[in-house]
């Protein structure tokens, strides 16, 4: 183990007369954070590091409580290294602790949200409207009602985005990715041609059902379910499974958390940094131990 952290746990027990068992629990937290590491050194770590971390004992199963203990006692560490060591910055005050009430969002790695939206090949209604469905989910981070809410006459292709009305009526832009984009415009003129079909009235809403009856957040449910067993998609997911993914995938890449928020409608920031907990670096690893052959996703470019 580090010398730097021998010299806190022996601080621990001397100065703080912390038991035998508390500097045990020490010892495991500063133990395993060092394993997690590597080659890099504690004290070069930053608050990335150790979210990364914490994402790395989500993933292992461990609980909110168990989660927010290691990351005290790192806190505790860096703290002391503030005082007595040579560091400047403190990264341990950057991370917060995870909801004891919250679980961490249940997402789709890009490689299976990839996987699950190419697996609707056809070009009847319900495959075109299903494709642009996913898209627009995965595109944008939408809520289920914000997506059975869209208008047609709120969409603007050529500037790649669609005004939205959010909870308590405020109104945001959110923005559609290439693939999105390509499935709306195949969607759009096959939804024209069912209302014509059907001689139905048009509601105005972006996403009908095969009545031409605007779709309903229970449809929606129904659309996910049905295509996941179709494509034998394993993960249980939700609608909102595909705005927890845009959440995780943004923040992986470095979005900042305002940004998320923002794009996400979310009133309250602390609402938005759950996203901060899940470290997909680590979670890719995980992924391509079990599928070493995926592919990363084309979506954005």
């Amino acid at each position: 183990m580090d010398k730097k952290i021998e010299d806190y746990l022996a601080y621990l027990e001397s100065v703080r007369g912390l038991s035998e068992r508390t500097l045990r629990v020490y010892r495991d937290d500063l133990g395993r954070y060092e394993a997690f590491l590597g080659s890099c050194d504690i004290d070069s770590a930053g608050a990335s590091e150790i979210r990364s971390f914490a994402g790395s004992l989500v993933m292992e199963g461990k609980a909110a409580s168990s989660v927010n203990r290691a990351l005290s006692t790192l806190r505790g560490y860096y703290r002391y290294r503030m005082r007595f060591g040579n560091l400047n910055t403190d990264p341990g005050r950057e991370v917060e602790n995870l909801s004891s009430e919250r679980s961490l969002p249940r997402f789709m790695f890009e490689e299976e949200a990839d996987k699950l939206m190419e697996s609707i090949r056809g070009s009847d209604f319900s495959d075109l409207r299903d494709r642009a469905l996913f898209e627009v989910l995965y595109s944008t981070g939408c809520r289920a009602s914000e997506i059975v809410g869209m208008r047609v006459d709120r969409v603007d292709l050529s500037g790649s985005m669609i005004r939205v009305m959010g909870k308590g009526s405020k109104e945001r832009v959110v923005f559609l990715g290439r693939m999105a984009c390509q499935a709306l415009s195949r969607y759009l003129p096959m939804r024209a041609m069912r209302l014509q079909m059907l001689k139905a009235e048009d509601h105005g809403r972006l996403f009908i059902n095969r009545l031409g009856a605007p779709l309903s957040v229970r449809g929606l449910e129904k659309i996910v379910e049905k295509r996941k067993g179709a494509s034998n998609f394993k993960k249980a997911i939700s609608p909102h499974a595909f705005r927890h993914s845009f959440a995780t995938h943004l923040v992986a890449s470095g979005a900042d958390i305002r940004v998320v928020q923002e794009l996400l409608g979310h009133s309250s920031i602390s609402t938005t940094q759950v996203y901060n907990h899940v470290d997909m670096e680590h979670l890719r690893k995980v992924y391509e131990l079990a599928n070493p052959n995926g592919d990363k996703g084309r979506r954005y470019g």
